[in-house]
């Protein structure tokens, strides 16, 4: 099984009871498909038939990536998959000068 490593920002609050630790959180292969997926939005539904999944799959996983990051509610674990996956997309390379407009 590959896992995939994910870390909380410093910045993202802790729940009210939670000790303020940043360690980082090791996803299945699959929690990570699904954890990237919530980025979106989508409903359990949708991820099952995005991923392929079954809707109890979907929610097994939801629930253990959840609980991976402390607890967090689905809204907090959706803000945190779309900044992993904003900063995992490729940057664009920078020529350094300004490009060239057409007139």
């Amino acid at each position: 099984m590959r896992v995939v490593n994910f870390s909380v920002p410093v910045w993202f609050p802790p729940r009210a009871r939670e000790k303020v630790r940043r360690d980082e959180v090791q996803l299945t292969e699959q929690e990570s498909a699904v954890f990237l997926c919530l980025a979106t939005g989508a409903s359990n539904a949708e991820l099952a038939g995005e991923l392929q999944l079954s809707v109890s799959t979907v929610k097994f996983h939801v629930h253990n990536i959840r609980a991976k990051l402390g607890g967090i509610s689905r809204l907090q674990a959706c803000l945190l998959a779309a900044l992993a996956r904003e900063s995992a997309r490729p940057r664009p390379v920078s020529g350094g000068g300004a490009a060239a407009v057409p007139r």
